[in-house]
């Protein structure tokens, strides 16, 4: 793609005002209009980052604008018809995750972008924090041999309950968990779960009350397996995550998303650490790695690139999460369905 890229932005919220400043700071990306339903909003959105152009209707935004991707930063059932809308107009979208709370709106998306013949991207933003980066390399690498299993937690605050229904604990924070274990794992290719609502006593009324820890198992295609402890019940004081991968020739540790990552060769007492800068913003808070993803994004467009994580990668979360809550509710091991490609 010769020039920048030009970028139209849809939400105002905050995870949106993260997207929007990543643009701003890639000197390959033009952030062109920001466009939310909340006339309001879209405009404060605009006079913030400095930008002109502000509208309050993707049909709009569309009509008068020119832009190679939408990035959708809606509310995450809202998805859908933003995200559909401008694939019909022939524009790369990336979606915030997860790519729909309903499977067969995320399959319509991944179509209509092969039919149009664009990229769609997902917002895994873990993907890009720089403990999981360095913990690619060595994985890429080869540095642990053949992998034997992966060993993960996602532990945060969170509802006891929702409107969103008993399982949004999968769909809202584990996604990102999923996608990681399929990252480094490979394809998953059945399930087995157990669910909690220890904290029952916090229903608000008129809501589902949550499942809020769950301790869940995968299975590869390969000769591998993987645990899942995923749970709202801690808090955001202790870390709240960790992988751990095992192989034939050494772990891969990841702590807490950004505090330092770690590899251990076999019969070698020598361990090499990554940890972060002090003077680097991104590599010591969360709130960095979306400026990260966007970064990634933009050069995967420039250079005619298929952007990854992909819109597929979002639908295949979808199926495995959807396999889990089948498992639960059926106590048994439930397959999931691989698309073959």
């Amino acid at each position: 793609m010769a020039g920048k890229l030009k970028v139209a932005a849809v939400g105002c919220g905050g995870i949106g005002h993260r997207h929007q400043l990543g643009y701003l700071q890639h000197p390959g990306a033009e952030l062109v209009a920001v466009c939310d339903i909340d006339t309001a909003k879209a405009k404060t959105r605009a006079e913030e980052l400095g930008i002109a152009k502000w509208y309050a209707s993707i049909k709009e935004m569309l009509a008068n604008e020119e832009c190679d991707l939408v990035d959708v930063v809606t509310a995450d059932y809202l998805h859908f018809e933003p995200v559909m809308e401008c694939l019909e107009a022939g524009k790369h979208v990336i979606s915030e995750k997860p790519l729909s709370l309903y499977i067969n709106e995320a399959e319509q998306m991944v179509s209509k972008a092969d039919e149009k013949g664009v990229y769609l991207a997902i917002d895994y933003n873990r993907r890009f924090a720089p403990g999981y980066v360095q913990a690619r390399k060595w994985f890429d690498a080869g540095a642990i041999g053949q992998t034997y299993y992966l060993d993960m937690k996602l532990s945060q605050g969170g509802p006891a309950s929702t409107w969103k229904g008993e399982y949004y604990l999968l769909y809202e924070l584990e996604t990102h968990a999923i996608d990681l274990l399929r990252w480094f794992g490979g394809e998953i290719v059945a399930v087995c779960v157990q669910m909690a609502k220890p904290r029952q006593h916090e229903v608000r009324e008129g809501e589902d009350a949550c499942y809020t820890s769950m301790a869940i198992s995968f299975r590869y295609e390969t000769e591998a397996v993987a645990t899942l402890m995923a749970s709202w019940d801690s808090d955001f004081i202790h870390p709240i995550e960790r992988l751990e991968i095992c192989g034939s020739d050494g772990e891969i540790v990841v702590d807490n998303v950004l505090t330092r990552a770690t590899l251990m060769r076999r019969e070698n007492q020598v361990v090499e650490e990554y940890r972060p800068s002090i003077f680097r913003e991104e590599q010591l808070a969360f709130d960095g790695t979306f400026a990260l993803r966007v970064a990634a994004l933009v050069d995967d467009l420039l250079a005619d690139r298929s952007p990854a994580p992909t819109g597929r990668d979002g639908l295949q979360a979808l199926r495995i999460t959807e396999a889990i809550v089948e498992s639960w509710k059926e106590k048994r091991e439930v397959a999931v369905k691989i698309d073959q490609e």
